[in-house]
Formats: structure tokens, sequence, C-alpha cells
């Protein structure tokens, strides 16, 4: 790579990626000098002994350098990726409320096409005494149990492949290590809780035409 530098040019090689989300990736550093005066800004890191002494440290650099801006590093997180986060984080919700529709809909609709294809099997079981209340509970027994087979399926593979798949999509736009962090009572407490319970409303609003479905009409000799 050839560069212009005090009006010489000067060959360079590039020896490694620096990968930085902040830029879309696009951002590159080279060692040199070069005559010119003028600097935008230099960054310094600095690593503390004692961790519970980061404000502190903070605060006294702040005092003595009163010309530069010194920030620990949850704070500069929270500024380089807090929109970021925040736009993951609506997303996010956004989605879990839309798979819960998009999921009670599709249960729903199937088991309404299901029913309908049961009509002659629901009309004996009413005849040998199954009110449609212990005809609902079969079904929703059964929609909760393949759910469940489903929820713990989902788990395993979005924890292994999932991470990998979306690591690969942001590190397509500079993070190469990006890394998600699993909240165990979300992934595996509430998420769950929320699906199964989507799946029985779905069953119950599936099945709540059932009772229309009359011996008479369905039995014949």
């Amino acid at each position: 790579m050839i560069l212009d530098i005090d009006g010489e040019e000067k060959s360079f090689k590039i020896c490694g990626i620096y990968s930085d989300i902040t830029n879309g990736g696009e951002t590159a550093k080279a060692c040199f000098s070069t005559d010119l005066d003028e600097i935008l800004y230099c960054m310094i890191s600095a690593k503390m002994i004692n961790s519970s002494s980061i404000v502190k440290e903070t605060e006294t650099y702040l005092k003595n350098f009163n010309y530069a801006k010194v920030s620990a590093v949850e704070e500069y997180v929270n500024q380089t990726f807090g929109s970021t986060r925040n736009s993951i984080e609506v997303a996010s919700n956004i989605s879990k409320v839309l798979a819960l529709f998009i999921i009670i809909l599709i249960i729903a609709l199937f088991l309404k096409m299901l029913i309908a294809k049961d009509k002659y099997f629901i009309a004996i079981m009413k005849s040998l005494g199954f009110t449609n209340k212990d005809l609902s509970i079969q079904y929703i027994s059964r929609a909760v149990f393949v759910s469940i087979i489903g929820i713990f399926l989902g788990t395993i593979i979005s924890n292994t492949l999932g991470e990998i798949f979306a690591g690969a999509l942001i590190g397509s736009f500079g993070a190469t290590t990006f890394k998600f962090i699993i909240n165990p009572i979300s992934t595996y407490l509430l998420l769950p809780i929320m699906l199964i319970l989507s799946v029985v409303i779905a069953t119950i609003l599936g099945t709540c035409n059932m009772e229309k479905i009359k011996i008479s009409d369905n039995i014949k000799e």
C-alpha cells in the first residue's frame, strides 16, 4: 500500500486486521513519523492493579489532566456502544412480541384445521362421556408436550449454532470477536414460560368451537 506522507510516497505492508464496529470495520492503524504538528486526538489505555480504585484514580487523572477526557471502561463502552445496545434491545423486545403473536396465530389456525379433521373422533369421544373441557385439556397437553420438546431443542441450537451465525453476521461490520452474554433467567425461565403460555392460549382459541360439534351430525349408522 502506497501512502502520501509529507509529500513523499511511502510503502506500507498490511500485517494484521483491526476490527472497529464504530467505523463499520474500516479502521486502520499504522506506525510512522510525520512533520504534521497538529494531532487530532490520542487515546491511552491503562489497567489498574486494584480494580476497586478505578473511580478514585479516574477522578485523580481528571484533576491532574484537565485537558484530557478520562473515563472508565464501563463508561467508555456505554458511550461507544450505548445506542447500538439500545437499538438491539428495542428490536429484541419487538421481535419477542411478534414471535408470540405469530405462534398464537399459527397454532390456533392449525388446531382449527385439526379439529375439523377430527370431527368424527371428537363425536365418538363425546358419546363415550367426555366433555368439551376434557377434550380441550387433551389437545392442550399434546400441544404443550410438543412445545417443550421444541423449546429444549431450540435452546440447544441457539446457544451453539445461533451465536456462531450471529457473530459471523455482526463480524462483517467489524466486530470479529463479538460475543453474546446469555441471561439465564430470561433464556431458561421467562421465555419458555411465555412460549408455553402462548401455546396454551392458542390451543384454547383453536378449540373454542369444539362445543359446536354434535354427536348426531357426525355419527351415522
